[in-house]
């Protein structure tokens, strides 16, 4: 998880590190004139239309409007005029806000010695809040190239255009929708995965109740048991032992951490041990079942380590018994097995 949450924060970093673009100043003074220029909208007052500002630029007086400056000529209501400021000596908001005061439209604060294109922050909360015209920064050629080309005094038009509402930044939206997504299915998936694995164990294990039903022997001489088959050692007078149904017998020391950790079955027959309820829904009951059957065709997975020889049976039928002689008819017994 918090690799996950290492990720988003990367992806939304990126993303915000995108969103941010460079708009443009759009100069022309007629259609074989016109040139285009780089800016970046300031970090405080209104943004431009989405249209596009479009109106006369005109120097300020003084040129870095520390100060309060010249206002603009007599206009109507639909004329737009934008001031253009040098950079230093005070704060953009400074600027900006002696821009409006003096009655501009928008604001152009450009570099100087510098095509560097800066984001243009406030100093003062108070002045902040007073500035409602936009306002852009550009580079130092820009600047000079609005005020001696395409100035208002030279019959010249500028435009500025807001940076593109669809930029970059919103391409990466839906991919960064379908990675976050995909984590979550991945995740998703592992943690049921996990959980059917669990399960799986949890069934192919005797738990500590269903061990105490196995009965326990106390050794002693004379017993048909006489090695464990997991340690190898020889029983002793007194140890305990682990009687299985299939009647193998283990120290209990041995067979215990087998039966609870590992399977419930019989290491040498592979008998089960105990069938709970859960092993008839489980997967691999119907595959024990069918086991089962196979189980008298021939040998499979199940069959005992440890069994008759099967030429045991072949050679008591080649033996003649007495009082049979040659080329006499065999007799035939039927023994009755009670169950």
């Amino acid at each position: 998880m918090m690799e996950m949450s290492q990720l988003l924060r990367l992806l939304f970093f990126f993303l915000s590190s995108v969103v941010v673009s460079e708009s443009t100043i759009f100069a022309y003074k007629n259609t074989s004139e016109a040139e285009e220029f780089a800016d970046l909208p300031a970090q405080f007052g209104f943004p431009l239309p989405l249209d596009g500002l479009r109106g006369y630029i005109i120097h300020a007086e003084p040129e870095n409007a520390c100060t309060p400056i010249t206002p603009p000529p007599l206009r109507d209501n639909t004329t737009v005029f934008i001031a253009l400021i040098r950079r230093f000596e005070c704060n953009f908001d400074v600027k900006v806000l002696h821009a409006q005061r003096s009655g501009y439209d928008a604001a152009v604060v450009y570099n100087v010695d510098s095509d560097l294109l800066l984001n243009m922050a406030w100093n003062d909360e108070r002045i902040r809040s007073q500035i409602t015209i936009p306002s852009v920064f550009t580079g130092a050629t820009a600047g000079k190239n609005l005020s001696e080309k395409f100035s208002y005094y030279n019959g010249a038009t500028v435009i500025l255009i807001p940076e593109y509402p669809f930029n970059l930044g919103y391409y990466f939206i839906p991919f960064i929708i379908v990675v976050v997504i995909i984590i979550i299915v991945m995740c998703t998936v592992m943690i049921v995965r996990c959980v059917q694995h669990r399960k799986k164990l949890r069934r192919s294990r005797l738990t500590k109740d269903q061990l105490k039903k196995i009965p326990i022997h106390k050794f002693k001489k004379g017993d048909e048991y006489d090695v464990c088959a997991i340690c190898l050692e020889e029983y002793e007078e007194g140890d305990k032992l682990r009687v299985l149904p299939c009647s193998h017998a283990y120290h209990c020391s041995c067979i215990d951490p087998w039966l609870t950790k590992t399977k419930r079955s019989c290491p040498i027959c592979k008998c089960r041990v105990l069938r709970s309820q859960d092993d008839s829904d489980s997967d691999d009951g119907g595959a024990e079942a069918g086991d089962g059957e196979r189980d008298q065709e021939g040998d499979n997975e199940r069959t005992p380590l440890l069994r008759p020889s099967p030429t045991f049976g072949s050679m008591e039928e080649s033996a003649v018994t007495p009082g049979r002689e040659a080329g006499a008819t065999p007799t035939t017994t039927t023994t009755a097995v009670m169950v």
